[in-house]
């Protein structure tokens, strides 16, 4: 995440150099190049001297301006190339230096969940197994105790997740049969689609991609289609994208910029903290995929492997 702010910085920082060097050093050579053309133009003003002797000047000052021009024109490249340099250096090491603290405190956050989430994860295992071997018939204060055990575990793992994502570099690209790995991710939500319609237009191929990321990524977004939808999904793939859509309420446009923020709810009476569509972005941006959002009558998710 930081190695792409830091290109994107430095490649802004270049974009800008180049557009002023461009125009600096045109103006320049235009300038430099209308100032010889005016001096040529006032020799063929002469009266006083013979045509012949004219025309040879004329041929003379024309060869020289051309070669003056050209080596202005070198000497322009060649400084241009070297300031471009420069600014890249400095660009690079600046930025370097800017994001070093934000870094060191994201890497400290980042640690810490993930020695909480290890420290959390014991005692909430220990309590919902002495939940279950309680076995308390009837009693609604030890199944909402279950139930909110079972959310924080839910959300622990979560956090886990994430800091895997950003922590542990993509698995290797495999090549593996779409269809058949999508049912595979569909089959554990069958009972939940049984109030639901689900249409699957996928080709009969073979892709290339780290399989891991994008099961867990296609089981995230199928998951949010359920959850929303009211009737109906469809998953399509076509031109390297694969789509998951469903039919729920539109999304404000408010609202599509933040749907892949960490913790962001649209909806905080649903269940759970808004952190899948996070995990989901960061599988994509890990693997240099883009997961996009639009949301108009239905609501569509494209994930361009």
């Amino acid at each position: 995440m930081f190695r792409r702010l830091r290109n994107h910085l430095v490649a802004f920082n270049l974009f800008v150099s180049t557009v002023i060097i461009v125009i600096s050093f045109t103006a320049i050579y235009m300038v430099v190049s209308n100032a010889t053309a005016e001096r040529a133009r006032l020799t063929n003003t002469a009266e006083f001297y013979p045509s012949s002797f004219l025309q040879t000047l004329d041929e003379r000052m024309r060869l020289e301006r051309e070669a003056s021009l050209r080596s202005l024109l070198t000497t322009l490249v060649v400084t241009g190339i070297l300031m471009e340099a420069a600014v890249a250096i400095f660009s690079y090491v600046w930025t370097q230096e800017a994001i070093r603290p934000v870094k060191q405190a994201y890497d400290s956050q980042r640690t810490f969940i993930a020695n909480a989430s290890h420290e959390i994860k014991t005692p909430l295992a220990a309590i919902e197994a002495n939940l279950e071997a309680a076995d308390i018939q009837d009693n609604r204060w030890i199944d909402n105790v279950r139930t909110e055990t079972r959310a924080l575990a839910a959300l622990n793992q979560d956090l886990l997740t994430l800091t895997r994502i950003d922590s542990v570099p993509a698995p290797q690209p495999e090549t593996f049969a779409l269809r058949p790995t999508v049912e595979q991710v569909v089959a554990p939500f069958a009972p939940r689609l049984q109030t639901k319609i689900l249409r699957q237009d996928l080709p009969d191929l073979e892709i290339t991609a780290a399989k891991a990321d994008f099961t867990q990524l296609l089981t995230i977004l199928l998951d949010n289609a359920i959850k929303y939808s009211r009737r109906r999904i469809w998953l399509r793939y076509a031109d390297q994208t694969l789509s998951v859509e469903n039919d729920g309420a539109t999304i404000p446009a408010a609202d599509l910029p933040h749907l892949f923020e960490r913790f962001y709810q649209r909806d905080k009476s649903r269940d759970g903290v808004g952190l899948g569509l996070a995990i989901a972005q960061s599988l994509a941006e890990r693997n240099h995929w883009q997961l996009s959002v639009t949301s108009d009558r239905t609501t569509i998710f494209r994930l361009k492997l």
